[in-house]
């Protein structure tokens, strides 16, 4: 058996190995740009479950009691109307004299209505944060 190459035949070019070769620095480069794309466009924000909820549970056993300071936002003829309790808060600086008394670590539940402006919600998140609340549940009223 003589495995030698035959002298008048030549390969096809389009055979050519060098030809055929795959373009691995290019690959190399989208692999890591893909790698990199992902890491940068994934979400680092922390899970909805592990947010800290105002609504906690105190005490152990079958009874439990929930601490609760619910601020409701309500409209009214007049306009936006803040209420805690059995005090009624006309606009934001009364609504921050009130919330700068209140304990924080508890934290507070924000209710609103739903006739109330998006601009009245953000200003009560706004002020509810300036009075130096970490825990803030909010909770839209479905009517």
């Amino acid at each position: 058996m003589n495995f030698s190459r035959r002298k008048g035949k030549h390969r096809s070019p389009s055979l050519d190995p060098a030809s055929l070769r795959l373009p691995l620095i290019a690959l190399i480069d989208v692999v890591l740009f893909l790698l990199f794309y992902f890491m940068v466009a994934g979400n680092l924000a922390a899970e909805e479950a592990e947010l800290a909820s105002a609504l906690g549970a105190k005490g152990g056993g079958r009874a439990t009691s929930l601490q609760t300071q619910l601020l409701r936002v309500e409209m009214t003829d007049q306009g936006p109307e803040f209420r805690m309790g059995g005090r009624m808060m006309p606009d934001r600086d009364a609504l921050r004299a009130v919330l700068v008394e209140l304990p924080k670590d508890p934290g507070i539940i924000l209710r609103v209505d739903g006739r109330v402006p998006v601009e009245t919600t953000a200003a009560a998140l706004q002020t509810i944060k300036d009075a130096g609340f970490e825990k803030i549940t909010f909770l839209a009223a479905t009517e």
